[in-house]
C-alpha cells in the first residue's frame, strides 16, 4: 500500500524556516514538496555599484538530500524609489550571494537550486518560473537555502528592498 501524500509540520519534515519566511511541506520521505512564503526585506543596498545580497530562507534536515526541482513566484518592491527600474538577477542556492557582483553566478552555489532569473523590475512585479534541478547535497554540505539577489544597483540603492511571494522546491 502506498503512503498518503500529507501536509507535515516543519518539525515532522525536519525543516527550519528562518525570519521572514514560513513553510508548508507535503509528501512522504520518498518525496517532499515544500512551499516557502516570503514576507521580508533584503539587507541594505548602498546603490551606485554592483552588489550581491541574500537571505537565508530554509534549512533542510541533516543527511544526504536530493533537490530535483524548484519554482518561484517572487516580487521585489523598492521602498525609497531609487531602484524601481532595476532588473536584478534572482536565484536560489545553498550559498549566500556576497560581494561586488552583478550576477548571482559570480558566487559559487548561489544559484545551484534555481539559476538566476532576471526580475522585471523592483516595483512589485511578480517573476514566475519553474526549473528542473538535480542537486545532491552531501551529508557534510550546507543544508541552508538562500534567496539571492544581485545587480549593478542604481544610485542611492534601497534601505529595505521588499521580498514577497512564494517559492517551492521538491526534495527527498
Amino acid at each position: 500500500m502506498a503512503r498518503q501524500n500529507v501536509m507535515l509540520r516543519d518539525d515532522q519534515a525536519g525543516l527550519t524556516a528562518h525570519a521572514g519566511f514560513t513553510t508548508q511541506t507535503y509528501g512522504t520521505p520518498e518525496g517532499y514538496r515544500t512551499v516557502v512564503t516570503a514576507n521580508t526585506s533584503l539587507p541594505v543596498i548602498a546603490g551606485g555599484a554592483s552588489l550581491s545580497v541574500g537571505k537565508k530562507a530554509v534549512t533542510l534536515p541533516t543527511g544526504k538530500r536530493l533537490v530535483n526541482g524548484s519554482s518561484i513566484d517572487l516580487a521585489l518592491k523598492q521602498t525609497q524609489g531609487n531602484v524601481t527600474a532595476d532588473t536584478p538577477d534572482l536565484g536560489l542556492g545553498t550559498t549566500i550571494a556576497a560581494g561586488a557582483n552583478a550576477l548571482c553566478s559570480d558566487t559559487a552555489g548561489a544559484e545551484n537550486i534555481l539559476t538566476g532569473q532576471t526580475m522585471n523590475d523592483c516595483d512589485g512585479t511578480v517573476e514566475s518560473t519553474q526549473v528542473t534541478t538535480q542537486l545532491t547535497i552531501a551529508a557534510a554540505d550546507s543544508h541552508d537555502i538562500f534567496v539571492n539577489v544581485c545587480d549593478g544597483w542604481a544610485a542611492s540603492g534601497d534601505a529595505a528592498l521588499g521580498l514577497t511571494g512564494t517559492f517551492e522546491f521538491w526534495w527527498r
